[in-house]
């Protein structure tokens, strides 16, 4: 029963249209910090509504997510491909314009199934909060998290935003490690 405060986001289509292509040669994508993972994540479903012709997709200086909207966009067309939903918002635009919006998405574990993030850089964040349900979500197990955090703990680490960062991958996704 938490409602969850909108972000606003600002995403440059040059740089959005270089993830697209990323995607597409099937490398993976490294994303640091949670206000970015929500927006990119955000994007997603926003592109799924511009696909799906709903209203208020089209403005892309104002668009907007809301908490729980992601839950029947998946439920229509629970196909619809990252680089298809990130180019429906970018085509016709050229590499210096920008989209713009907010969201409101809440990702929480046992139900959210990311669709763009593959690892996540972020700090250890404070029990209890919906940074800590993010990275629970991420994880795929919410019981990990705390043996993580505990672990880091012992070892001494420093939580919140000036403590120490950490490096998460999504479960079945790994790095790629260039050997030499």
């Amino acid at each position: 029963d938490h409602s969850m405060h909108a972000e606003r986001f600002f995403v440059n289509v040059g740089e959005l249209r270089s993830i697209v292509e990323a995607m597409k040669q099937g490398k993976a994508l490294v994303v640091v910090g949670t206000t970015s993972t929500r927006t990119l994540e955000s994007l997603f479903w926003l592109g799924v509504k511009r696909l799906q012709g709903l209203p208020n997709s089209d403005n892309v200086k104002e668009l907007e997510l809301g908490q729980f909207d992601w839950i029947p966009l998946g439920v229509v067309d629970p196909n619809i491909s990252p680089v298809s939903a990130l180019n429906a918002l970018i085509d016709g635009m050229s590499d210096h314009e920008t989209i713009s919006g907010q969201t409101s998405l809440m990702i929480t574990p046992n139900s959210y199934k990311f669709k763009v993030i593959d690892h996540l850089i972020t700090n250890f964040h404070a029990p209890d909060s919906t940074l800590m349900l993010l990275v629970s979500a991420f994880l795929g197990k919410q019981s990990s998290i705390t043996g993580i955090y505990e672990d880091a703990q012992r070892k001494g680490y420093r939580f919140l935003s000036y403590g120490d960062a950490c490096l998460f991958s999504r479960p079945g996704k790994k790095l790629p490690v260039e050997r030499k």
